[in-house]
């Protein structure tokens, strides 16, 4: 047995204030561009999926999509969902906000969960997604 694989996590700096991270990361018209994911809202409870079957995408079909359930919505500082495909146990996806100088926000990405399923089968997923998520 191998050794559970660690949580994902990334760390950048934005050159804008806080709120304006936050409302690109969370509205509506922002997410599905730079998420590309569909039928996202901005509601905690609420489900949106990630398509990546293109042609699927278009025609609004989720079979296939990995799920994705909003856990939180904790202006500005936390957006929080799950990532999970139907049948398997639930991932958690975080975009933790602070404030850092005038005018600039870090933003703490971390992707965990990854404990629950046995390394050598999760491992491909966890690397393609640690290269850049």
């Amino acid at each position: 047995m191998s050794e559970p694989l660690p949580p994902i996590v990334e760390q950048i700096e934005i050159a804008r204030d806080v709120e304006s991270v936050w409302r690109t990361l969370t509205s509506e018209e922002n997410v599905p561009r730079w998420l590309g994911c569909m039928r996202y809202k901005s509601a905690v409870g609420h489900t949106f999926y990630m398509q990546q079957d293109q042609a699927k995408l278009r025609a609004d079909d989720v079979s296939g999509a990995t799920h994705c359930e909003i856990l939180a919505l904790d202006a500005p500082r936390l957006f929080k969902f799950s990532w999970f495909l139907p049948g398997f146990p639930p991932t958690f996806v975080s975009f933790a906000l602070a404030a850092h100088e005038a005018n600039r926000t870090r933003v703490t990405f971390t992707h965990e969960g990854w404990d629950q399923f046995p390394a050598d089968q999760i491992k491909p997923i966890h690397d393609m997604l640690s290269g850049g998520w």
